[in-house]
């Protein structure tokens, strides 16, 4: 019973995380964060080739590592973004 209390604040504290962050830069994402694309504030050029990559509007991706830029799971695929891109895209964070 207790896990089952305890749980549920674990689950209501990461939802509530996720509505508080209604929309931020994919660089403030920490590492095992996962994330759901909103926008991408970058150059055409830049955003087209990342749409030839996986990475769009509305498309989920995991953070891998969060160091020196980001290095992200897309569709099975891991992808490696500089720290002044990844500020670019806007993102909503998934609880789980």
């Amino acid at each position: 019973m207790l896990k089952r209390i305890f749980g549920r604040k674990d689950d209501a504290k990461r939802e509530a995380e996720a509505r508080r962050c209604g929309g931020c830069p994919l660089a403030a994402c920490a590492t095992g964060c996962k994330a759901a694309v909103l926008r991408m504030d970058c150059e055409h050029g830049e955003a087209h080739r990342l749409r030839g990559m996986g990475l769009f509007e509305g498309s989920v991706c995991r953070v891998l590592d969060s160091r020196n830029g980001m290095l992200l799971e897309v569709k099975g695929s891991r992808l490696a973004l500089g720290q002044s891109l990844a500020s670019s895209i806007q993102v909503i964070p998934l609880a789980g």
